[in-house]
C-alpha cells in the first residue's frame, strides 16, 4: 500500500522512530518516480515502496541503521550490474535517497499537526533540511501554509530541492489524498470502492437505498451517505482533486446527477451505460443548454476498454481510467 502522511503520524503514536525515505533524485531506469516514499520501522516492516527488488532492500538496511542512530542521511543507491536474467538489479539506473529520521519526543508533534491539517483539509508544504552527502545529521523540519513561500523557487512538483543561504533544504508539497465520489452503491461500487481505497484515494459512496448505503457495506470507505440524488451538491467538496463515479441503477439518476455535476470543478466525470443509452443523455443535456464542451469531456462508457464482464473486471478498467487521467499519461493508441 502506498504511504499517506497519517501514515506517518500512526506510526510514531506506536513507535519511538521511524525513517521517512524519499527519492529526491534519479537517474536511469529506476522502478519509481521522484518524491516516492516508503517508511520503515525498526524491525524492517515498511508502508510505500521506492521500487522494490534489491534496490529497495538495500534501503531498508540503510533506514534501520538510521533509526538507531537517531539522524538523517543522504544516501545513492546504484541499479547497474549485470543484467542477465539472474541479475537481482534489472533495471541499470541509480537514485538517491533522503533517509529521514523522525522521533515522536522531536517530530510527534509535527507529524500529528501534518495528519490533523489533512484531516481538516489544510494542504502544507514541509521543509526539511538536508545532511551533507555522506554525512548523518538531525534535519530540521518547518511547516508551511501552501500560500506561503517556503523556498526561493515555485514549487511545481511534489518534492525538489532547493538551495537557501548556503543550506540545501527539500521542499514536500503535502496534499490531500485524490477523492473518489462514487454514486450509486450496488454490485460494481463494491470491488471499485475497494480499489480506490488500495490506491489510497479518499472514498465517499452516496446511494439514495439505506441497504446499499451502509457503513457496513462498506467498512474501509472514508463516508457513506444515504441521500436523494436530486440535492448532492454540499455531500462532498467538489475540486480538482476530485474524481466522480456514476454508477447508478438507472439512467435517470445518471441525468439527475449530471445535471447538477457540470459546471463544478472536478478532475475526472464519468458515467456507466451503452453508448446509446449515454448519447441520450448527453443530447438531452445539450438540448437543455449545457455547456457542450464540458459533455464532451464526460467519460462515458465509462473505463478504458479491457473487454470487462464482471464487476469486478469492469471496477478495473474504471480505475485504470482514473489512473490514467490522474498522472495524465496518454496509453491510448
Amino acid at each position: 500500500m502506498e504511504f499517506s502522511w497519517q501514515d506517518l503520524n500512526a506510526a510514531l503514536e506506536k513507535e519511538n522512530s521511524v525513517a521517512l525515505c524519499t527519492i529526491i533524485e534519479r537517474q536511469g531506469s529506476v522502478p519509481r518516480e521522484v518524491g516516492a516514499r516508503m517508511l520503515v520501522r525498526s524491525d524492517g516492516s515498511i508502508i510505500g515502496t521506492v521500487g522494490g527488488g534489491i534496490g529497495e532492500h538495500e534501503v531498508i538496511k540503510a533506514a534501520r541503521k538510521i533509526i538507531e542512530l537517531g539522524r538523517s542521511r543522504l544516501l545513492d543507491f546504484s541499479l547497474a550490474g549485470e543484467q542477465g536474467l539472474d541479475s537481482t538489479a534489472i533495471c541499470g539506473g541509480h537514485f538517491t535517497v533522503f533517509i529521514g529520521y523522525w522521533g515522536q519526543a522531536d517530530d510527534g508533534s509535527l507529524a500529528a499537526t501534518i495528519a490533523t491539517s489533512l484531516k481538516e483539509n489544510q494542504p502544507q508544504c514541509l521543509r526539511e533540511s538536508l545532511p551533507p552527502p555522506n554525512k548523518p545529521s538531525k534535519s530540521q523540519r518547518n511547516l508551511f501554509k501552501v500560500t506561503e513561500s517556503p523556498t526561493n523557487k515555485t514549487l511545481n512538483l511534489p518534492v525538489q530541492t532547493t538551495t537557501i543561504d548556503g543550506q540545501e533544504f527539500l521542499v514536500s508539497e503535502i496534499t490531500l489524498p485524490p477523492q473518489m465520489v462514487i454514486f450509486g452503491g450496488g454490485h460494481l461500487a463494491l470491488p471499485l470502492a475497494e480499489m480506490a481505497i488500495w490506491c489510497r484515494f479518499a472514498v465517499t459512496v452516496i446511494d439514495d437505498r439505506p441497504e446499499f448505503s451502509s457503513p457496513h457495506r462498506f467498512p474501509n470507505a472514508d463516508e457513506v451517505i444515504t441521500a436523494p440524488m436530486e440535492n448532492v451538491g454540499n455531500l462532498y467538496k467538489p475540486g480538482p482533486n476530485s474524481y466522480l463515479v456514476l454508477i447508478t441503477r438507472e439512467h435517470k439518476h445518471d441525468y439527475i446527477l449530471l445535471k447538477q455535476l457540470l459546471g463544478t470543478e472536478y478532475a475526472y466525470l464519468g458515467m456507466i451505460g451503452s453508448k446509446r443509452r449515454t448519447s441520450q443523455i448527453k443530447q438531452r443535456l445539450l438540448d437543455e443548454s449545457f455547456n457542450a464542451a464540458e459533455i464532451a469531456k464526460l467519460y462515458s462508457p465509462i473505463g478504458l476498454k479491457i473487454g470487462a464482464q464482471t464487476p469486478a473486471e469492469i471496477a478495473i478498467s474504471i480505475m485504470a481510467e482514473i489512473i490514467e487521467i490522474r498522472h495524465r499519461v496518454n496509453i491510448r493508441s
